[in-house]
């Protein structure tokens, strides 16, 4: 079969991840066009790249479920990110009051940006005009924020940041090297067992954090492994989609610098421009759904069992619905419709956090480093197939 498939997907047969890492756009445009479902070997499962399909798959639970072994539950567990139904929707209303906007304004917003001011402020220390945001400004302000959501203690950031480490590499193993699973599988252990004594803290002393209320929850309560489980998934996310929106959403505004003043004009605007970042340059390329039974797209068979990839990036930049999509647009009026958070049930829970963080980063970038560019002897730009960021992000300023 992989043979026929080889000879029918042609396209398909010479994606490598190699090359997505570098710059999958243009790979992406080849296949939406002449192979819009087509088959990777390198990976063996299917990848769709016209938004509509991409948007029907992630839009039909009962065909396309997230509820079936894989990578990420192999990891972190059955959490919201890995059921479907009733489960799903239990867990995620349960860790959803954090993130409503009321609360992000009255709980999050002040430390929020206190914390993105003293950051900045260390960016700038001993009188320097330049610094690496990404690992200077964008993870920190992702660690402290998913830490104080949850109720983790921010002592724990250390450990914690190297914990993600190894669960990135892991997410992103479609090669299924067992070193790599191993790692990860020892990073989510090693997390559980941090986790006891937080929760028996938090369930003598509540403090309204995500994991109190979950830990104090005595009407319909998860259980020990169900709460681990789902703070895993949200200190993955919290941490890798908002470290990269920042850092992608400086990048893209910071290369396009015609594009930084209309940009700055006003609060709507600059939602827009991040939007526009968010549709342009999205932290996560892919969302993997597998077939419940046999079925098919665009004439296409899959079996079931097999896992289709919706390519995120390559939906953002569909010309059937957003005009010149490779062009960086800061004003673009339907760039909210981008799919860089999914659809559907599985919305990513921590969109409006990210949101909120990226607009106080570029806020107070703007505000206290007058002359804001990228540093050119030391340029960057988004690296990586599955996760995507910069590996380094060096700017400068005048003052």
């Amino acid at each position: 079969m992989s043979e026929r498939r080889i000879d029918r997907f042609p396209l398909g047969a010479r994606v490598r991840l190699a090359d997505l890492t570098v710059d999958p756009y243009p790979i992406f445009a080849e296949l939406r066009e002449a192979e819009p479902v087509t088959w990777v070997p390198e990976i063996g499962r299917w990848f769709l790249t016209r938004r509509d399909d991409v948007l029907a798959v992630l839009r039909d639970p009962h065909l396309f479920t997230t509820d079936a072994p894989s990578t990420i539950r192999d990891m972190f567990g059955a959490h919201m990110m890995t059921t479907e139904g009733p489960t799903q929707i239990r867990y995620k209303r349960k860790c959803l009051p954090p993130f409503h906007a009321s609360r992000l304004e009255t709980a999050s917003l002040p430390p929020l940006t206190a914390e993105v001011e003293r950051m900045a402020e260390a960016l700038q220390s001993g009188g320097q005009r330049a610094g690496e945001v990404r690992t200077g400004l964008a993870r920190p302000v992702a660690l402290h924020s998913v830490l104080s959501v949850l109720g983790i203690p921010l002592s724990e950031t250390g450990r914690v940041n190297e914990w993600y480490e190894h669960f990135a590499r892991s997410l992103a193993n479609f090669a299924g090297d067992p070193d790599v699973r191993r790692t990860g599988k020892g990073a989510a252990d090693a997390f559980g067992r941090a986790l006891e004594p937080i929760l028996e803290e938090l369930e003598r002393e509540p403090d309204g954090s995500l994991l109190s209320d979950l830990v104090c929850d005595h009407v319909d309560p998860l259980t020990a492994e169900e709460i681990r489980s789902n703070a895993l998934i949200i200190l993955f996310g919290g941490i890798e989609t908002t470290e990269s929106m920042i850092a992608n959403a400086v990048w893209a505004l910071l290369s396009h610098p015609e594009q930084c003043t209309p940009a700055r004009s006003s609060e709507t605007s600059l939602d827009l421009a991040i939007e526009e970042t968010l549709r342009w340059e999205p932290a996560v390329q892919s969302a993997a759904r597998h077939a419940t039974r046999d079925t098919e797209i665009r004439g296409v068979r899959i079996s079931k069992g097999e896992v289709v990839h919706c390519m995120l990036g390559a939906a953002n930049r569909d010309p059937a619905h957003f005009h010149d999509p490779d062009r960086f647009d800061a004003t673009r009026r339907n760039a909210g419709d981008h799919l860089s958070f999914a659809v559907g049930r599985h919305f990513c829970l921590g969109a409006p956090l990210a949101r909120l963080e990226t607009r106080i980063v570029l806020e107070t970038l703007w505000s206290r480093c007058p002359g804001l560019r990228l540093d050119p002897d030391r340029p960057g730009a988004p690296h990586g197939y599955e996760f995507r960021k910069p590996k380094t992000l060096w700017v400068r300023w005048v003052g």
